[in-house]
């Protein structure tokens, strides 16, 4: 095939248009392919202007016409150019040139591009797409090479670290990251680039306020189609918030878990089976457990309700969800009992049924304990308050009778009659000492401090403890013969004593031996220093030692604590050591004690030495002292009886007396008197009003009014002391003739 027939032959095949045109616009030459095959055969021929086959109905060239720019610049050029009927051309044009090197003719190549632009728009809108979706995104979106090098940044990601775009593009974001955040990102970007995988990694970033964020980042690799890496595609999301409320729980728990761990009440999560899910220290002290694991294995019911039907718990728990204050008696995992007071909080599926319960536990052992004490203390207070009473009404009758015996005593020398008398007063001593000791058992008693010698006090109280220490126990009391005096309150003093032998007896119950024993002792600096609190100098020491079953030293630590007892219980108060301590403290002393597990117990007494000589009977004594005087006494006593002793006593030593019976009638006689009244002899507690209550009505008369109460019931005198006539005189009943006439001279002078 010759070359013209060929390039006829692919002028001709060409599937798009190809025509050749000279200067005046003119087809030289046309192909008609391409779309333009419906171009009329009349049209085709005889050289017709391109514009007007290509264009129809246009009337000139077209401008600009690339043909002619070829023409102009000799060069090819390629465009793209509408057609209203063929759609989307690219057009091509090429210079032809004669032998002679004349540029004479213009190629133009017409190439259907529709099918190209249609993908090319499809692939700008799905760009469009893709950037509008990126773009709105809250989420941070970035690409980035293996180097770390930023290739895309969405706005989200350009606003949280406050650059534009241009300054992210191009930059290495591991340079940007801060020194402290960075190693553990290196590590991540080594790890992906030797191993591309979708992984999801938490960092922490500083934002543009220089606040730590945290941020989730989702790693995609990027592969081209031969499968090596090209870039990562990153999605980060700001989860500082979700971070923080994570934190903000954790601490919760924490609080909770250190709440829990430490309460003082015993808490507990357990499942409707008995099955302890969780419990606290305090609970598993409560009920005796060593480890956690040991109440875990346990069924909890069986020692919360100890063999009782829970059904009841679990119905109201059911209707109400929660129970308050419920008092239950359970056991330890010993089988000991437990008195408890629980709060109950129940634990419901979605369908409302109970599933479990929530506890906490208050041990409430102990303070039933000292409620069944306190009861019986306030028994023993009611018997007290009788005991009181009848000492009281009791002082009154041995007033009189004792009175009356001494009267007489006194008044007749037959010895016959003296013998008898004497038996009188001193059947009506032991009353007195009997009164005394029942006014020391109900606490009545208030401290009246005197000089006293304790080998006296322990020899009146020697059959009385006797009989309460009983047959099986010998009573052996030792005394110092020259043993000095302690200035206390003999009825506190001898309560000291009847409570330390009543704890001895109580130590020996297969009998012992109980020994009291009474020195003069002096301390030095050594020995004080060994007992704090008990400065050297002299002191009288009394010991109480018994060969009972002895005491550890925890026990020993605790015994001077009101209510604490090792006795069972009903057996004892555990007040009886704790009095003991406050009366000698009282005093002015210190006790101390001595004990091994059956070795016995030893307590010594520390009473301050007095220098004074032992005193013989304060009626002896005092039998020589001058009693009488002529001053005018008003008597005022509700006690008929009393109130004809003392007149007759005060009359017998040469005063004037008045008589009243109660306030009222004093008040007539106080203001119908016309003479001084020296001094008013007055009782406590009487009919209609009381002694106080008279003395500052008549000292509202009388200013520098004398004022002597008397009373059988030692508790008056606090009542004096708290009045406004607190520093007034006061005689206890039974008072003697000597007493009262002693008594009545020292406040006249």
């Amino acid at each position: 095939m010759t070359k013209p027939s060929l390039y006829q032959r692919l002028f001709s095949d060409i599937s798009d248009l190809l025509a050749v045109v000279d200067r005046n616009h003119r087809l030289v030459m046309c192909n008609w392919r391409g779309g333009y095959d419906y171009v009329p055969e009349d049209k085709r021929t005889g050289q017709p202007h391109c514009y007007e086959v290509f264009y129809p109905g246009q009337n000139g060239p077209c401008q600009p016409c690339h043909v002619m720019e070829v023409f102009r610049t000799g060069k090819p050029l390629v465009t793209e150019k509408y057609n209203a009927r063929v759609g989307h051309l690219e057009v091509r044009c090429f210079p032809i040139f004669d032998e002679a090197g004349e540029l004479t003719m213009v190629a133009e190549q017409l190439c259907d591009i529709n099918q190209r632009k249609a993908a090319l728009e499809n692939l700008h809108a799905s760009e469009r797409q893709y950037r509008t979706l990126v773009e709105s995104q809250i989420d941070l979106v970035c690409r980035w090479q293996p180097d770390t090098t930023l290739t895309f940044v969405n706005s989200a990601y350009c606003r949280f670290f406050g650059k534009t775009r241009a300054e992210l593009l191009g930059t290495r974001f591991l340079d940007n990251c801060p020194q402290e955040f960075r190693p553990d990102l290196a590590a991540h970007v080594a790890s992906q680039a030797q191993n591309p995988r979708l992984e999801v990694v938490e960092v922490k970033v500083y934002d543009t306020k220089g606040r730590i964020r945290w941020q989730s980042w989702c790693d995609c690799p990027i592969f081209d189609e031969q499968g090596r890496l090209v870039e990562f595609q990153s999605v980060g999301r700001d989860i500082t918030k979700e971070k923080m409320a994570l934190e903000h729980l954790r601490e919760t728990q924490t609080r909770y878990r250190h709440f829990f761990e430490n309460d003082l009440t015993g808490d507990f999560v357990v499942g409707i089976d008995g099955q302890l899910v969780d419990c606290n220290p305090a609970f598993l002290r409560i009920f005796g457990f060593d480890s956690r694991q040991q109440a875990l294995e346990k069924d909890f019911f069986e020692l919360f309700f100890h063999g009782k039907d829970p059904g009841i718990f679990f119905e109201i728990l059911q209707q109400q969800k929660k129970m308050e204050y419920c008092d239950i008696e359970g056991c330890k995992c010993d089988g000991s009992p437990l008195q408890l007071i629980a709060n109950l909080l129940g634990q419901f599926n979605e369908e409302g049924q109970l599933t479990g319960i929530e506890g906490f536990l208050f041990d409430n052992t102990d303070l039933k304990n000292l409620q069944k004490q306190f009861l019986h203390a306030q028994k023993m207070e009611a018997m007290g308050r009788l005991a009181g009473g009848v000492a009281h009404d009791f002082n009154n009758l041995l007033t009189v009778i004792s009175g009356y015996s001494q009267y007489l005593l006194q008044k007749y020398s037959d010895e016959a009659l003296q013998g008898c008398l004497e038996q009188i007063v001193k059947a009506g001593e032991q009353a007195a000492s009997l009164t005394s000791q029942l006014l020391a058992f109900s606490r009545r008693q208030v401290m009246q401090t005197k000089e006293m010698d304790l080998n006296g006090v322990t020899a009146d109280m020697e059959k009385m403890l006797h009989r309460i220490l009983g047959a099986d126990v010998d009573l052996v009391v030792l005394r110092d013969p020259r043993l000095g005096l302690v200035n206390a309150d003999r009825g506190q003093i001898e309560q000291v004593i009847v409570n330390l032998a009543v704890n001895a007896r109580d130590a020996m119950p297969e009998g012992g031996k109980l020994t009291i024993e009474t020195i003069n002792i002096e301390l030095d600096e050594i020995y004080s220093t060994w007992h704090t609190g008990l400065a050297p100098g002299h002191y009288v020491m009394m010991s109480v030692t018994d060969t009972g079953i002895g005491m550890d030293p925890e026990i020993m630590g605790k015994i001077f604590e009101p209510f604490y007892t090792t006795k069972e219980t009903g057996k004892g108060t555990g007040l009886g050591l704790s009095t003991v301590y406050g009366i000698v403290q009282q005093s002015g002393g210190h006790i101390y004690v001595y004990s091994e597990p059956g070795m016995g117990t030893t307590f010594k007494i520390y009473l301050p030495r007095v220098d004074s000589p032992v005193h013989d009977r304060a009626a002896k004594e005092c039998s020589s002292l001058p009693i009488k005087g002529s001053e005018t006494i008003l008597l005022v006593e509700d006690n008929e009886s009393v109130r004809d002793l003392a007149h007759m006593v005060l009359r017998g030593n040469g005063y004037n007396v008045l008589e009243a019976c109660d306030i009222h009638e004093a008040l007539q006689v106080f203001e119908t008197y016309d003479d001084a009244i020296h001094l008013l002899l007055t009782d406590v507690v009487m009919p209609g009003g009381s002694g106080p209550t008279l003395v500052a009505e008549l000292r509202g008369r009388k200013a520098d009014l004398k004022v002597l109460y008397v009373s059988g019931y030692p508790q008056d005198t606090q009542a004096i002391q708290d009045s406004e006539t607190s520093k007034d005189a006061f005689l206890a009943k039974p008072f003697t003739p000597i007493s009262l006439g002693l008594k009545v001279r020292e406040i006249l002078g």
